[in-house]
């Protein structure tokens, strides 16, 4: 069932405190980056095309006007394989059969444009191979896969049953590169932009990247995916920027299949909005195959807002970072119903939890590198660091903050009332590593009543 996601709240619309003001930059920067590099295809729909032959059967309409109809799934596969610039697909009400594999490309400035025409639902499906319950990593084999580096396009106004892969040009090799580094932040944090805070560091990450795998890397740009019913397996970006994820239902997602959204391997630059994700199966791996919204493998300067996650079973977590996702920006979001509602896992720096509601949490509403709670000191390899932590709403959960480890991270301003977990350690050294709670150097006690009445 559909759900809209909840209003904010009046207290959510005040404006920024000053002490905000770096957070306002992100969002303003991850917004313009998702936007701008690819405008609405309705810019170009103006375009036209020479006559041409009757097709043959099979084939692809001509195009008119920069409008390919079609009402078959041969013709879709041939639109998609020979579509150019400015284009629009448009599809015919009725069932279509993939994969489709896209390569082709847009621009910038005339994007191609998938989608129905408006008179009834358009299905998207296709015969998937699916992985076991404990598969340990986001399954490949989905109704619609980008690769090679295709950019510029609009997905709109499907039903999509098998969901989309975003898989840059040569991606696995820089994922086996972070796998290589896993304990080696130094050169993980030597790629640009991953250090601190830089969000025009995308180019010069790539080349960086390029330089250590020694392979030409080739990253999808401009993929936009607004408002479409996607069911049985959700989106996974690998080592793609600036695109836009807003607008869809993403939902009765299947075991082993991965996250509702997952930006992955060096995904930057996107923003996920609007979107109504729910009912993920539990995998009988671990939790990072079963989470709503995802950001890891060194994706940063993303935006995540308005989003709402709820009813995830067993350990699904709504709101994620993971293996080094960091200077990220999660804003207005609503988790219900529940494990965790906001969770800064492995590695995560500067990331921004800033005014979410989260409800009904069976674990912790808000976690942080929970598993690093045995260390004495927090580790830069794997430790929470420079968090912001405000304006967050909590209701209905026990515990409402828990940390393992973390440094230089402040929390402040936030509503909830409940039990609060912080390891031994953390408690004893967390002033001197830079941690603070509404302005205090002195760690919260293990309960906590508070009202975020300045946000």
């Amino acid at each position: 069932m559909r759900t809209t996601p909840s209003p904010r709240s009046s207290t959510q619309r005040r404006p920024l405190t000053p002490s905000f003001a770096a957070l306002a930059a992100l969002t303003a920067a991850s917004v313009v980056a998702a936007t701008v590099s690819a405008p609405a295809a309705a810019a170009t729909s103006a375009a036209t095309t020479k006559p041409t032959p009757r097709p043959a059967k099979g084939a692809p309409g001509p195009a008119k006007g920069g409008v390919v109809d079609v009402s078959t799934s041969t013709q879709l596969h041939a639109a998609v394989k020979s579509a150019k610039p400015g284009e629009t697909i448009r599809l015919a009400p009725g069932t279509y059969t993939g994969p489709l594999d896209i390569r082709a490309s847009g621009t910038a400035e005339a994007p191609i444009t998938l989608t129905g025409d408006g008179t009834g639902e358009v299905r998207l499906t296709a015969d998937l191979r699916m992985p076991a319950c404990n598969a340990t990593a986001p399954d490949p084999d989905r109704t619609i896969r980008f690769t090679k580096g295709a950019s510029h396009w609009t997905i709109t106004g499907l039903s999509i049953r098998g969901g989309v892969m975003i898989m840059g040009g040569n991606a696995g090799n820089v994922r086996d590169w972070l796998n290589r580094n896993a304990e080696n932040w130094q050169a993980r944090r030597a790629v640009p932009g991953r250090a601190s805070y830089e969000p025009t560091s995308t180019a010069a990450a790539l080349e960086h990247l390029q330089g250590q795998v020694r392979v030409p890397l080739r990253p999808s740009v401009g993929i936009r995916i607004v408002g479409n019913d996607l069911t049985l397996k959700g989106i996974h970006s690998a080592m793609n920027d600036f695109g836009l994820i807003s607008g869809n239902e993403i939902h009765d997602i299947a075991c082993g299949t991965g996250p509702g959204v997952w930006l992955g391997t060096f995904s930057d630059g996107w923003r996920i909005s609007d979107n109504d994700v729910h009912d993920i199966a539990p995998s009988t791996w671990k939790h990072y195959m079963q989470e709503g919204i995802r950001v890891g493998g060194s994706s940063a300067y993303n935006t995540v807002t308005g989003n709402v996650v709820h009813d995830l079973p067993g350990d699904g977590r709504a709101f994620t970072t993971d293996e080094d996702g960091s200077w990220n920006a999660f804003s207005f979001n609503t988790a219900r119903d529940v494990a965790i509602g906001l969770n800064d896992q492995k590695a995560g720096w500067g990331n921004r939890w800033v005014g979410n509601r989260v409800e009904n949490a069976r674990a912790a509403a808000i976690s942080l590198r929970a598993m690093d709670a045995r260390l004495t000191w927090p580790s830069m390899n794997s430790s929470t660091r420079l968090a912001t932590v405000a304006c967050n709403t909590v209701s209905g959960s026990g515990v409402v903050f828990q940390a393992g480890a973390t440094m230089s991270t402040t929390v402040w301003g936030n509503t909830m009332s409940g039990a609060v977990q912080l390891a031994k350690p953390l408690r004893s050294y967390w002033p001197s590593v830079g941690n603070t709670w509404n302005g205090s150097t002195a760690a919260p006690g293990t309960r906590v009543d508070e009202s975020g009445g300045a946000c």
